[in-house]
């Protein structure tokens, strides 16, 4: 690393200067606290302490396992090079027993400058000692950051036991008997440490993660039930995200990496932000546990934001407890949220001018509360909580009395930046540790999981004074006219309350107040605000109203209110009524999204709005939050079983449809479900907009991906091909922060496509020597690098990752054979996966129309860059293939030459010859009994009949060797020999089309056939036609006195060119090697003249033009025969049940990304130009709504939501009896 690059750092008291480690030493009495994954333990370990302590919080059980730093080494390191210590303590694994992991950590850990690298040379003594036979390899590249992680650790990991069961009676403490170190497991390797949350199908496992600047250490560790003390590890070891490695490697304080690190890790998710100073900020977010990218989150800077250093420090982040939702500050004082799934941003909140900067996280209480400490510019600690409802009054701030804080806890958080040791999360629980006693060494800490706020309630209780309305108007869609209609005033005239059988109503007065109940004449001087219809309003509790979560729950009301009056369309008195209603609730989510879009965007990321919408064909509604609004509304969740709040909100129920179905659909296969006439609008809609926003960020088109092979196959199919042609399928810049990518080989006129590097890699030898095969692209070429819009289109659904998951420890036992006996597998025909089409990647259920599909290049650039390890595994057939025709035709060869040399190895031959063949059979037999009546394909008929006759002849040959067969003669086997010979060369063409120069040239021709065929046709009956005149002209030489001049007679009498039908038609066919000037018969001279013209001299120049102007057109049909071929190899492939092949297909990454070459996509181009202006919903003509409803007054209605949202002026109920109409 060049000296100029690195960053120099110094702290308030100007300790840590330029090339220094900034390490401390065992002198720093610090006292450090870990929390468990699942919030519910609490460790505190100091290492001067004679004490690990360990304690619940729900029960404030405690133990405590004895440390003696003394022995924590194996000999006592220098002081100047211990930099600190790590603490981290597990979930219970097993009858309350869990695990401590202690680390020392030393400067060399978290300063790569300062480690000595391994050079080449040196790797390749360790590896050869571990790999012998892989010594060849070893002169591909090897990175430094790889180099460096083969360094041994100067620091140290230990793991310990704690149980709550065998306490000490007296002093609850783990007495160890033992003089010897305690600890269960020790590690050479010095890092930040953390454990995991446990897995879901074991409560016995863990897995403890250590990090230092260069690499990532995972063990996953079981407790033997047999002895407790004995653990079962699996250690694997990845290298550190590129970029993150770069940010560490500039900075050469090994104290600012430690914290560094500390703030990039939590739970299993792992944050890269190191994009300062660009206009466009880049957060890689990595999952430990599947080792894969997440997703990478994208900041849009402002000016404001140079004025803010943050000394390369990442930005402070949550990540909500079920993994949805994650928060991010910069470091000044605004939180942006984002949705972990597609990367997007649902809203971005600036707070107040007080507030200096954002120094704290953490999501609480089910993921509704966003609990926040900052900092003002006095530098004093402030608390907030944001409630990510999408309520009005969100935003409270929260006293140090309400949680409960000493100042001398405040103090510490003073100093987080610093000590930041101190203050820890987990899974909702946030742990401050304060009054580190210096004597005991021992620290005590508070949790806090949970803020009380007093929220605003609107409404009121009071019974009295209620009004009956003799009119149905107010409820048309209620079929039962022998209830009465309440009403009565809110807030002294201000509201009416009205109070059907099956609805509950809000109206407020256009005017002031309502004077009387006469004044009340529904949309004709008031104002609809809130309505609740549903079957189930329980009338006992209706008339004391009061609402929760101000608009939030009227809005949800709203939508609800929506699919009701859908749902009961058809039993509705006056359609007409009803449509005012429809117009007064639109009126009202339209008004609220106009005046607060951000509140609905964090509404419908918790509940499934537009689902409601889609259900009750609000096409208005839905095109203006689509398109009407700049501020992007609406967010694609794959899941509406994913909403926190799906459960309570009892949507199947609203929409009458199984829970079991709509659980795991979205919002664009609901409107898929419901796409038929008009409605099919809907989903053009939602495309529409997905497609326009995917430019700047690919997760808008999340459902799209896992929606395009129904929408394939669905009758508005045109759709697909409109979709096609967006610009996103052909120009979506690529702009991923990652910029290590595999190149594909790339063919002729084919796309060349790169696949990012999004996985973390290991350090297994293995796994490097794949890993080589990365490299980095010259930034000139970056700005042409194109995304395929569809993340996840090649990967597999959850299903069959599950199984292969249940596979693993088959896997590793077929590895291990197939080392050794790599052989076995080969010679086996794979058998097919029996799962359903629905199970497999998108790309492959997908229906693949010829006339678009292959004419995309991203679904090209999806072809290539699943054809590499399709193509390696189709070269073992067509090994096979090769064997079987050689054999063929050598065996052949000797036997019908009775050949008597080389007899002792004919047998071998002959085996290997019919188990080739038996190979090639089953495989075909396989793919018969899987696809059925499509496999009968001209090539697939041709590839089992080249094969059966092949073995049949052979068989015969084999036969009539040893026995003479009656009826077959030497002459026929002969014959039937070199026909079967032809065709099997024919066949060997056609397997050679996994090489593109081939396979396109096989193609050219057969698109030249095809084109040139009609003119053959023509050319064959007009030769045909003289060829015939010319027989019978010739048939009657005496009569037409058909007879060669007498000088030409010397030589003797000329055959006859024309004597057989069949010889007269190939005569006319080479007409121009025939002699017709013997012949002084006129008539044929004219006629020769004629057909000299016609067969030589015009259709000759015609099939030159023809084949000319065919051939440049046949390579475009090449390359898409290429492609389609392709394209059925990789879906059978893919298909196939077997391990020793597939296993690259369940981890590649979701993005596949290629060169933009307008030479390649002219066709694409020309016509995604010609429907620019043209969108998906352009066909349907919207109707306009006669009873459109709009406030009129924006006084009285900005005073409405001032009042439902405020404290203020609420009338607060004088019983506790009252319908709580929350969000559910």
């Amino acid at each position: 690393m060049n000296e100029t690059e690195r960053t120099d750092y110094t702290t308030e008291s100007g300790d840590l200067e330029r090339g220094t480690s900034g390490v401390q030493t065992f002198e720093e009495k610090i006292t450090y606290v870990a929390i468990s994954p699942d919030g519910s333990i609490v460790a505190t370990f100091n290492p001067y302490g004679f004490f690990i302590t360990i304690k619940k919080v729900a029960t404030n059980d405690e133990t405590k396992i004895r440390f003696d730093r003394k022995k924590f080494f194996d000999k006592k390191p220098p002081n100047d090079i211990v930099l600190g210590w790590s603490l981290a303590v597990s979930d219970t694994i097993n009858n309350d027993i869990g695990l401590v992991a202690i680390s020392c950590i030393t400067g060399k850990d978290m300063n790569p400058n300062g480690i000595y690298e391994i050079n080449k040379y040196q790797i390749a003594l360790i590896i050869v000692r571990r790999y012998i036979d892989h010594i060849k390899n070893l002169f591909v590249h090897f990175d430094r950051q790889f180099r460096l992680s083969l360094v041994s650790s100067e620091g140290t990991t230990k793991l310990f036991k704690y149980s709550f069961k065998n306490r000490n009676n007296t002093n609850d403490i783990n007495i160890n008997t033992n003089d010897d170190d305690n600890s269960i497991y020790k590690y050479r390797l010095g890092g930040v440490v953390g454990f995991l949350k446990n897995s879901k199908n074991s409560s016995k496992n863990v897995t403890l993660v250590c990090m230092n600047c260069i690499k990532m250490q995972k063990m996953s560790i079981e407790l033997n039930d047999l002895n407790a003390d004995t653990i079962i590890l699996k250690e694997d070891c990845y290298i550190l995200p590129e970029n993150l490695f770069k940010e560490l490697e500039s900075v050469e304080c090994a104290k600012f990496n430690w914290k560094y690190l500390l703030k990039s890790r939590y739970q299993e998710f792992l944050m890269v932000d190191t994009s300062d100073y660009q206009q466009i900020q880049s957060i890689e977010i990595y999952n430990i546990n599947t080792s894969q990218l997440v997703n990478v989150f994208y900041r849009y800077c402002k000016e404001e934001d140079s004025l803010i250093s943050r000394n390369h420090e990442p930005g402070i982040f949550a990540v909500s407890t079920d993994s949805r939702l994650f928060a991010y500050s910069y470091g000044d004082n605004i939180i942006t949220i984002y949705l972990m799934e597609s990367g997007l941003e649902v809203v971005s909140k600036k707070f107040n001018n007080d507030i200096y900067k954002i120094k704290f996280l953490e999501f609480i209480e089910d993921n509704e509360k966003l609990f926040i400490i900052e900092e003002d510019k006095e530098s004093d600690v402030k608390f907030h909580v944001w409630l990510i409802s999408g309520c009005l009054n969100d935003y409270f701030p929260i006293s140090e009395k309400d949680i409960k804080l000493s100042d001398d806890e405040i103090t510490t958080l003073l100093k987080y930046d610093d000590n930041y040791h101190n203050l820890t999360k987990a899974n909702g629980n946030i742990v401050i540790l304060f009054d580190n006693d210096e004597k005991s060494y021992e620290g005590q800490f508070r949790v806090i999981s949970k803020i009380k706020i007093n929220k605003s309630t609107f409404g009121e209780n009071n019974t009295e004074k209620r009004h009956k309305f003799s009119t149905h108007e107010l409820e048309p869609w209620n079929t039962n006219n022998g209830k009465k209609i309440h009403g009565r005033f809110l807030n002294d005239g201000q509201f009416l309350l009205i109070t059907g059988q099956k609805s509950i109503q809000l109206w407020k007065s256009k005017n002031q107040n309502y004077e009387n109940y006469d004044d009340f004449n529904n949309f004709e001087n008031s104002n609809l605000v809130y309505i609740l219809i549903d079957d189930n309003i329980e009338h006992e509790k209706a008339s004391k109203f009061q609402i929760e979560d101000n608009m939030v729950t009227i809005i949800i009301h709203a939508c609800k209110s929506l699919a009701y009056l859908y749902r009961h369309t058809d039993s509705i008195n006056s359609k007409e009524k009803n449509q005012k209603f429809v117009s007064g609730i639109t009126n009202i989510i339209k008004d609220f999204i106009n005046k607060y879009p951000d509140y609905w965007k964090l509404m419908e990321i918790q509940y499934p709005l537009m689902a409601y919408l889609i259900y009750s064909r609000s096409f208005s509604l839905i095109k203006y939050v689509l398109f009407e609004n700049a501020e992007k509304l609406h967010r694609p969740q794959q899941k509406y079983g994913s909403y926190p709040c799906y459960d309570n909100l009892k949507l199947n129920d609203d929409l009458g449809l199984q829970d079991s179905d709509l659980r795991s659909a979205n919002d664009l296969e609901l409107a898929l479900k419901f796409c038929q006439d008009q409605d099919a609008v809907m989903l053009a809609y939602l495309l529409e907009y997905y497609a326009e926003h995917s430019m700047g960020h690919i997760g808008w088109m999340i459902n799209v991906t896992k929606i395009l092979p129904g929408l394939s196959k669905h009758d508005y199919a045109n759709y697909v091909e409109s979709l096609y042609y967006k610009p996103c399928f052909g120009k979506m810049k690529y702009n991923l922060p990652i910029k290590t990518f595999d190149t594909l080989s790339v063919s002729q006129d084919t796309l060349e496509v790169y696949i990012p590097l999004t996985q973390l890699i290991s350090t297994d030898y293995s796994t490097i020597l794949k890993y080589m095969k990365y490299k980095k692209i010259r930034d000139d070429l970056l700005p042409d690098i194109c995304m395929v819009p569809l993340p996840n289109f090649t990967n597999y659904y959850s299903k069959i990752k599950g199984e292969i998951v249940k596979e693993e420890i088959f896997r590793k036992l077929i590895r291990k054979l197939t080392t050794s006996f790599w052989w076995i597998k080969v010679l086996i025909p794979p058998s097919y996966k029996d799962l359903n089409n629905k199970d497999f990647s998108p790309f492959l259920q997908i229906k693949k129309n010829k006339s678009a599909f292959f004419n995309i290049p991203s679904m090209e650039s999806v072809i290539i860059s699943r054809w590499r390890q399709t193509k390696n595994y189709c070269m073992i057939p067509l090994i096979f293939y090769i064997l079987f025709l050689t054999l063929f035709s050598v065996l052949s060869w000797f036997y019908l030459n009775d050949n008597d040399k080389n007899k002792n190895y004919r047998l071998i031959m002959v085996v290997i010859f019919y188990y080739s063949g038996i190979y090639l059979l089953t495989v075909e037999i396989k793919q018969m009994l899987k696809y059925g009546s499509k496999y009968f394909t001209l090539f697939n008929i041709f590839d089992s009949c080249s094969i059966i006759l092949g073995m049949i002849v052979f068989s015969l040959i084999l036969a009539n060797t040893f026995i003479k067969i009656n009826g077959i003669d030497d002459e026929s086997i002969i014959f039937a020999t070199s026909v079967t010979a032809l065709i099997l060369w024919i066949e060997m063409l056609l397997c050679l089309r996994l090489f593109s120069g081939i396979a396109i040239n096989i193609y050219i021709f057969g698109s030249i056939l095809e084109k040139v065929l009609p003119f053959f046709t023509f050319m064959f009956v007009l030769i045909v036609g003289f060829g015939h005149s010319m027989f019978i002209l010739f048939g009657f030489p005496s009569i037409v006195d058909l007879h060669p001049s007498a000088s030409n007679l010397t030589g003797g009498t000329p055959d006859n060119p024309f004597d057989t039908p069949l010889d007269a038609i190939l005569s006319t066919y080479n007409w121009s090697t025939i002699n017709l000037g013997d012949y002084n018969y006129w008539p044929l001279k004219l006629f020769a003249f004629i057909a000299s013209i016609i067969l030589v001299l015009i259709l000759l120049n015609m099939i030159i033009a023809l084949m000319n102007d065919t051939f440049n057109n046949a390579k475009e049909d090449g390359k898409f025969g290429l492609l389609v071929y392709r394209s059925e190899l990789i879906d059978d492939y893919e298909r196939l049940n077997n391990p020793f092949f597939s296993e690259s297909l369940y981890n590649n990454s979701p993005y596949i990304c290629y060169y933009r070459d307008p030479d390649l996509m002219k066709k694409w181009i020309k016509k995604s130009q010609e429907l620019k202006d043209t969108k998906l919903y352009s066909w349907f003509n919207e109707s306009i709504d006669k009873e459109n409803i709009i406030y009129d007054d924006e006084v009285q209605i900005k005073a409405w939501y001032k009042l439902i949202s405020d404290n203020e002026n609420q009338d607060s109920p004088s019983t506790p009896d009252y319908i709580d109409l929350d969000s559910y």
